[in-house]
């Protein structure tokens, strides 16, 4: 049986709650990926039982399939393709990046999370000025390398999809009548939004709701009440539990003010309140870059987190709800975050400086 990390609700084979900031150790083996059995301070991964040893060809394979695959559409971006032929390079492209994902963990999701209090009291804590070395440990840098390259992966595939199909490679706007997000004829009103638009109002709203369900659980905790926990578990781990409860709540309440933003008014312009940008206009990337990053993380974070609660028996499910059932649905977070960010993008955009496209 794993025992409960009662900040991330992770699984880890420590005692209960160890799994937030602990050294990485190296795997067995020479030559062995840094993930597997061979790491159970890694542990929650979809592979953490498969030794690592046997890790390493499947690891390799999965590099050199992405690779040329990205090289085939980099190659025939230039020259015209079918609509069947597009489909299956992004299908090529999600099963490369389904695959990538099993050897992620919620410990990417959970350094990013601690990363602000590490970097402000490591200077006056020993313990938080070792956790700095986690950072750059061969487990999570194994980690962060795999989704930048699945991230770099998929922008081959958008630049391949637009370049073949005739749309500008910077916005993906199409010569009309193709471009279904045309303005509607003059003299005529469109009632709605059209395509991905129309989705981001009530994506950020559940990318929103579901960080806000995570703080209330931990910050529960914090005001005295073991919510969803073995009440043993939690006198035992109360004191330490604070501190890191209180920053991953204000960190996810945080998200959530940001996530609908996506969909406000002060999201586009600056508020009054903020001196020497107030009326100015947000910078689509300062909005869209943070939320894909945690787009990214909080997916296999999600995967991991199910993963451990179908390692549990229906006592332990019962007994310690609340360590799980947030992360459970971080799966549709990242789906709707992402739903709601490609919204953003696709309704602040402006006239294209490359194809000039207004529509």
């Amino acid at each position: 049986m794993k025992d409960i990390d009662m900040t991330g609700g992770a699984t880890t084979t420590a005692r209960p709650g160890t799994q937030g900031l602990q050294p990485d150790r190296p795997s067995e083996g020479t030559g062995a990926p840094p993930v597997g059995a061979g790491t159970p301070d890694a542990a929650g991964t979809i592979v953490d039982s498969v030794p690592s040893s046997s890790l390493t060809a499947v690891l390799a394979t999965l590099g050199l399939v992405g690779a040329a695959h990205a090289t085939w559409m980099t190659t025939r971006a230039d020259h015209p393709a079918t609509r069947r032929v597009r489909a299956a390079a992004v299908a090529v492209s999600g099963l490369v990046a389904s695959a990538g994902v099993v050897f992620a963990d919620t410990s990417l999701l959970a350094r990013m999370g601690y990363l602000p209090v590490v970097l402000v009291r490591a200077p006056f804590d020993p313990a938080l000025a070792g956790a700095v070395d986690q950072y750059v440990a061969p487990a999570f840098l194994l980690q962060l390398g795999v989704l930048v390259a699945l991230v770099l992966l998929a922008v081959t595939t958008v630049l391949f999809v637009r370049r073949s199909s005739g749309a500008c490679e910077v916005c993906g706007r199409l010569d009309p009548p193709a471009d279904h997000h045309a303005p509607a004829p003059a003299g005529q009103v469109s009632a709605r939004p059209s395509g991905i638009v129309a989705w981001g109002r009530p994506a950020a709203i559940v990318a929103a709701i579901i960080p806000c369900v995570y703080a209330a659980t931990r910050l529960i905790w914090v005001l005295g009440y073991p919510l969803g926990l073995d009440p043993e578990m939690y006198e035992q781990d109360a004191g330490r539990l604070v501190a890191p409860a209180v920053g991953l709540s204000l960190f996810a309440l945080v998200g959530a003010v940001l996530t609908l933003g996506l969909v406000q008014r002060w999201g586009e312009v600056f508020p009054r309140w903020i001196p020497g940008l107030a009326g100015r206009r947000v910078p689509v990337a300062l909005a869209v870059v943070p939320a894909s990053v945690v787009t990214v993380a909080i997916l296999p974070a999600g995967l991991s987190m199910i993963k451990g609660l179908l390692e549990m028996s229906p006592s332990e499910v019962l007994g310690n709800w609340a360590a799980f059932g947030p992360g459970v649905l971080w799966p549709l977070w990242s789906v709707a975050l992402g739903v709601a960010t490609a919204a953003y993008a696709t309704r602040r955009r402006g006239t294209c400086p490359t194809c000039g496209r207004t529509s």
